[in-house]
């Protein structure tokens, strides 16, 4: 039976010089750090973390290792203030804009369920007007075919009247001729 072993580890070291030279690059950054070494993301984070707290430890005892005067402290927590003062104001300046912001958004918001509004009463009533449109156009339609129906049997009507008008014509006119021949033949008679 063989037993599988896992890669190996990213050494801490590795990733110390890694991160430092990537610190120097401006490009520090999980994703630029695993670029570079491969391994588990996760990994890499946990070394970052554990940089920062080794760098901030360092910072604090070399701080504490050094003797300040009283008027260097008050200095530093003068600038301080003052850096947090600037940083209030830039905090109210942006949260200003935000609600300016937000409230832009809500009325394009407003604005455009009113224009969703709009347009499905547009379209409602576009439909209403086609529906009213297509009855119209099917009544019209029955009225012509009516009218055209009258008019076929009008003009049925029409050639049976002349029909019967050029008969009755043709009958007249054998009569009238009959009438002249007997008048004739009275006329001989006498």
């Amino acid at each position: 039976m063989t037993i599988k072993h896992g890669r190996p580890g990213i050494p801490y070291e590795k990733f110390v010089e890694v991160w430092e030279q990537l610190l120097k690059e401006n490009r520090a950054g999980t994703n630029a750090a695993h670029d570079v070494l491969g391994g588990s993301k996760n990994t890499i984070a946990a070394y970052r973390e554990r940089y920062e707290r080794e760098k901030t430890a360092k910072e604090i005892s070399l701080i504490k290792s050094v003797e300040l005067t009283e008027a260097v402290h008050q200095a530093i927590a003068g600038i301080k203030v003052k850096e947090i003062a600037i940083l209030e104001k830039e905090n109210t300046q942006l949260k200003s804009r935000i609600d300016e912001h937000l409230v832009t958004l809500k009325e394009t918001e407003e604005k455009l369920a009113a224009a969703q509004i709009d347009q499905e009463d547009t379209k409602t009533n576009a439909d209403i007007e086609k529906l009213s449109l297509e009855r119209k156009l099917a009544a019209a339609t029955g009225s012509i075919d009516d009218l055209k129906r009258r008019e076929q049997k009008l003009l049925e009507k029409y050639e049976q009247q002349l029909e019967r008008y050029n008969q009755a014509k043709q009958e007249a006119a054998v009569a009238k001729k009959e009438v002249e021949m007997l008048r004739e033949q009275s006329k001989k008679n006498k």
